[in-house]
């Protein structure tokens, strides 16, 4: 039986070997092509059940339609087996899986020959018929105080999750295919007015958005508090000149620009090389808004993801995967963490088609799109070593040193001050030589600002413990942060 596997939460398609969603760490869930077809299913009971004398007599089209002894499920059928020809068309192949699939949810029988010689090798731009007579309904059903039921929309879903599911049915992508699918359903929601997507009708989707994608409850700043905002964060001096340099350049570069004033080209691709905890997201999320204010980019968000969120576990899903990602990008910056794990010389691994779709979508939004690539030095060298394209793009490298042990006490100080703590005298004597200890004795991939909120985290624990045992707890108690509790998490 044709299956997919989509997480229980955020409905991305997953390998089907995945036990858990990596995006969400939810549960995932198998859904066989009955899924879909009980959600035709649905649409066409919903239809048929508005087949009565007073639709007929208030829907001409439908009327017309009725007369010539059709019905508008037998149109909506021929309408999706058009879409779904067309979409296994693009490789000039009918496969048997997709045979198995057009045939099982609309249920018919055709062969690959019948379906090569009725299909389509174009879709016409206007929308499918089935989508006008549907837009008479949703206006009877309006006329006549049924509220907005939107067939029309609820047809563009299954256009839209249909079509994924189609494409993927072989486990593997062509990737023409995959942009005549992204085309056609643009064209089609294009179509439509006032359209507001299910929670299917984007699905799968397929990227890792962290907690920095979703900035439209976020506050917008000024230009002048964000490079603020860049220049106090602690330590990072190098880092801080570096960039500011990066943003007068572009600055003037802006100015030349909008006054006619020929200039070289040059490419703002980054790579941020360093240790972990350094601050290197930080810096990305702050640039992305920085390069908005000043008109560099549309949007000015961040897309932050890794290997997991680019490549698929057989071929072709890399593809979706990651033009999904670079979509949700445009306009803002894409930051792709370990970065170098993408660049492996095994012969069964994806991530060289990652890197290859990432450098075409470099060169085809080069305009409002910046890609950050980032991780540890070494390992970031090798991996610009081992693809030409990735060298010509990424010329701008900015590292980020490890902490010293004065800025790992100020990041703990701060991390104090934003939970209401302070440091006894003791404490803070002892924090302060506890950090020039670690600082001496740290690890080439020392984890820096990540290794500080940890620590920050275990003397949290301690002091919850040590106060517990008590029955009167003051206000100073609990904001004050003792010796005792770092001796408790030593043990």
């Amino acid at each position: 039986m044709i299956e997919w596997t989509l997480c229980k939460n955020c409905k991305k398609l997953l390998d089907s070997n995945q036990k858990s969603c990596p995006f969400c760490g939810s549960e995932v869930e198998v859904y066989h092509i009955d899924y879909l077809k009980n959600m035709l299913l649905k649409l066409t009971f919903s239809i048929n059940a508005l087949d009565n004398d007073i639709l007929l007599s208030s829907c001409p089209e439908i009327s017309n339609l009725k007369s010539e002894k059709v019905s508008l499920e037998t149109v909506i059928i021929d309408d999706l087996f058009k879409w779904f020809s067309y979409l296994g068309l693009g490789d000039e192949n009918i496969s048997d899986n997709e045979l198995e699939f057009i045939n099982t949810l609309l249920d018919t029988s055709y062969s690959k020959d019948e379906i090569l010689n009725l299909a389509d090798a174009e879709l016409n731009t206007n929308p499918p018929i089935s989508f006008k007579y549907l837009d008479e309904l949703d206006l009877f059903a309006q006329n006549w105080g049924m509220g907005n039921i939107g067939f029309s929309n609820s047809l563009y879903d299954c256009y839209s999750l249909f079509g994924k599911f189609f494409i993927t049915v072989d486990n593997s992508l062509d990737e023409e295919v995959y942009e005549k699918y992204e085309a056609y359903i643009k064209t089609l929601k294009g179509s439509l007015n006032d359209y507001e997507p299910s929670s299917f009708s984007e699905m799968p989707t397929r990227i890792e958005q962290k907690a920095e994608t979703n900035k439209e409850s976020e506050e917008s700043h000024s230009l002048d508090e964000y490079l603020n905002e860049l220049n106090r964060l602690v330590g990072l001096e190098k880092v801080k000149k570096d960039v500011n340099s990066l943003i007068n350049l572009v600055q003037i570069r802006k100015i030349r620009q909008e006054r006619g004033i020929k200039q070289p080209p040059m490419s703002l691709h980054l790579v941020f090389s360093g240790n972990p905890g350094t601050g290197k997201t930080t810096v990305a999320r702050l640039l992305s808004k920085i390069y908005h204010e000043i008109g560099i980019l549309s949007k000015g968000h961040l897309i932050e993801t890794d290997r997991s969120g680019l490549v698929g576990g057989y071929v072709g899903q890399t593809a979706i995967k990651t033009q999904e990602v670079i979509q949700n990008s445009i306009g803002g910056i894409l930051f792709i963490d370990e970065a170098y794990s993408l660049a492996s010389k095994s012969e069964n691994d994806y991530g060289a088609e990652a890197i290859d779709t990432l450098l075409k979508a470099m060169e085809d939004h080069r305009d409002d799109l910046i890609v950050i690539v980032a991780g540890y030095p070494a390992l970031m060298d090798n991996f610009l070593n081992s693809n030409p394209g990735l060298e010509s793009r990424f010329n701008k490298f900015i590292y980020f040193d490890d902490y010293d042990s004065n800025e790992l006490y100020k990041i703990f100080v701060l991390m104090c001050e934003d939970a209401s703590l302070v440091l006894d005298k003791t404490a803070e004597e002892y924090v302060k030589q506890y950090f020039d200890k670690i600082y001496e004795t740290r690890s080439k991939n020392f984890a820096n600002g990540r290794f500080v909120r940890n620590f920050f985290e275990e003397v949290l624990t301690a002091q919850a413990n040590r106060l517990a045992e008590k029955e009167n707890i003051s206000d100073e108690e609990l904001n004050t942060l003792t010796y005792e509790d770092f001796l408790l998490e030593e043990e």
